[in-house]
């Protein structure tokens, strides 16, 4: 990845993709996303950025979600909702009983990106502590039944992965993941297990995770890949 400042457009962000045959262009939340070319030659951005400055000019940053009263984020153990206090000053949380309640004093401006932002990282905190506490446990039961080994569980805020598996069996899994339904997060702990034997996805593979999963694999691998949780945009968005 490579930074380019702009006096006009601001934050230039450019990624080299293998896959990429041509530079394209994505105004994001607060920056603009060049991908390139894997062999790009970055001596070349002033004249792509004079070439594409017009139509970059006119992008126009994407909507960002934002959650308000009414809205329901739920998760594997628990639910968030929103809740307006008049005795509170500011933003609380109780997470008690499968529900998160953010207390918002009466008088507060949802809209505010302040407020939004601090609704976030609330539920966010949530996440990675009730993902510490539920996947190790989760990856270990599975693990046992099938009869694998693997070395340590972390959790992270990948947004674009729910998993990984590295070669010493460490895995990783996304706090996200706990916004999926149970079924969908045993498949992403058992292909992350099934990793710790098979390191590609070669058909042996997938013929030892459709062991794992009653010769559902492939099935639950597209599940995965369309799967749009409520609220998940609000969360990810930078």
């Amino acid at each position: 990845m490579f930074e380019w400042i702009d006096q006009e457009l601001g934050r230039i962000v450019v990624t080299p993709h293998k896959r990429a045959k041509n530079v394209i262009a994505r105004r994001k939340g607060g920056y603009i996303q060049l991908t390139v070319p894997f062999r790009f030659n970055m001596k070349n951005i002033p004249a792509v950025l004079r070439e594409m400055r017009p139509r970059i000019a006119q992008m126009k940053p994407p909507s960002r979600a934002i959650l308000t009263e009414g809205d329901v984020i739920s998760s594997f153990t628990f639910d968030t909702q929103i809740i307006r206090d008049p005795y509170r000053e500011k933003l609380s949380l109780s997470l008690k009983n499968g529900n998160l309640h953010l207390f918002v004093p009466s008088q507060t401006e949802m809209n505010r990106p302040e407020i939004q932002s601090a609704l976030r990282d609330a539920v966010i905190h949530v996440l990675r502590l009730e993902a510490k506490r539920v996947l190790p446990e989760k990856t270990a039961c599975l693990a046992q039944k099938h009869g694998l080994t693997y070395g340590q569980i972390k959790v992270n805020s990948s947004k674009k992965r729910w998993g990984s598996c590295s070669v010493r069996k460490n895995i990783n899994f996304s706090l996200f993941l706990m916004l999926l339904p149970e079924r969908l997060i045993d498949y992403v702990v058992l292909h992350e297990l099934a990793h710790t034997i098979e390191m590609n996805h070669s058909e042996r593979f997938w013929q030892l995770l459709d062991s794992f999963c009653n010769g559902e694999a492939r099935i639950l691998s597209k599940e995965v890949k369309k799967v749009k949780p409520d609220g998940y945009d609000f969360l990810v968005q930078e």
